[in-house]
């Protein structure tokens, strides 16, 4: 038997790994949920395969971005148009909104193993990303080797570059408080003549719909020309300009007026047929929403209940009905030991949807409650 210089052995052993890293059968042709990445496996990804998927020839990619790594659902989205196209599809389960370390951290690792896995063609690396997930996106192709981004609900962010070199599919639904601002980064990029295509879809804010997926992979490819998004009309000048001046409002009136503004808000946004005043409800209610949520979370992660508990009751006051910004509702004002207040937010969380009594019994804001009745009570 040959004797294995000392010098040898890592690029050995990493050749073995390769080698046993593409000797797992993946399935193909169907939604893996979770593929644990080699070498930790807390950084997880969905994964799909095109049916055809063989390593004797290299295969285009689209990594996903999702703001609450959720990455079974991008990957669903487009499952049936990278069938057709030929993609791999790979969406982290870690990369999230918050702390830009653990979105690069899931990054670096979503790269790593499937580089490893698969026959890739790195001239054919693509990114889709929702909201923070397309912000990130973005700064990610702005500095790499990216063949082309798919952007939804978001664009840059901060200041954007004169030139991308990338083909940009940028996407928002009518009713999405980002709308504005994608269709802005559209119409600006297409008159400096960087390859930019635009789509609006019936919806907020949220993932471009199944029926834009093929499009989208199209133009990537460069099987679509770049086209300018329409001219601005007197409809989208208008909402862009009421839009502006409620959030004004929201923000500095006081508690009794904002409650007004809200109720009138939540009434247009009900409107049965599609109108500026439709748009623009649903546009501010969503927009402060998660501008609440975000607050209300990183003040709870700083345990600052009092203050974190005022942005959770904004939050319940724009989407009464949502049980997760009712149950964080109720650990701010159980971390504040206002007891309870925080018995009424849990029986609201309950009677809106919430059900994980594990998640409940193991939270430990809510030690102090669970010798109350109205606790014990609560699932009954």
């Amino acid at each position: 038997m040959p004797r294995i210089r000392t010098r040898s052995l890592p690029r050995v052993l990493a050749v073995l790994a390769a080698i046993s890293l593409a000797a797992e059968e993946l399935p193909k042709g169907r939604v893996i949920e979770r593929v644990e990445c080699r070498g930790d496996a807390t950084q997880t990804y969905a994964l799909y395969l095109p049916s055809a998927y063989s390593p004797d020839r290299a295969w285009p990619i689209l990594y996903c971005l999702d703001p609450g790594a959720r990455g079974r659902m991008p990957v669903q989205c487009f499952q049936t148009a990278a069938e057709h196209a030929g993609v791999i599809l790979a969406g982290s389960n870690n990369s999230r909104n918050g702390s830009l370390d653990i979105a690069r951290d899931a990054i670096r690792w979503l790269l790593a193993d499937t580089q490893e896995r698969f026959a890739l063609d790195n001239a054919r690396t693509y990114i889709a990303g929702f909201s923070g997930g397309a912000r990130l996106a973005l700064a990610w192709a702005a500095n790499s080797r990216i063949a082309g981004v798919i952007a939804c609900g978001a664009g840059f962010g901060s200041a954007m570059p004169k030139e991308i070199p990338f083909r940009l599919f940028a996407a928002a639904g009518v009713d999405d408080f980002n709308y504005d601002e994608v269709y802005a980064l559209s119409r600006d990029l297409s008159r400096r003549g960087s390859p930019v295509r635009f789509a609006q879809f019936d919806g907020g804010h949220d993932w471009l719909p199944e029926s834009l997926t093929a499009e989208a992979l199209d133009f990537l490819a460069a099987r679509l020309d770049p086209a300018p998004p329409p001219p601005e009309t007197a409809q989208q000048k208008k909402a862009a300009l009421r839009y502006s001046q409620l959030q004004d409002e929201l923000e500095h009136d006081d508690d009794i007026a904002r409650r007004s503004t809200i109720r009138q808000l939540q009434r247009d946004s009900e409107l049965a047929n599609d109108s500026t005043d439709r748009r623009v409800a649903r546009r501010v209610l969503m927009g402060a929403f998660i501008g609440a949520m975000e607050q209300g979370r990183s003040l709870l992660a700083a345990k600052k209940y009092g203050e974190a508990a005022r942005a959770w009751e904004m939050a319940v006051l724009l989407r009464p009905k949502n049980p997760e910004a009712w149950y964080s509702l109720a650990q701010s004002r159980a971390g504040a030991r206002d007891k309870r207040r925080a018995l009424d937010a849990l029986e609201h969380a309950v009677s809106a949807g919430f059900d994980n009594r594990d998640r409940l019994d193991h939270d430990p804001l809510f030690d102090s409650l669970r010798t109350d009745n109205r606790y014990t009570a609560l699932f009954r």
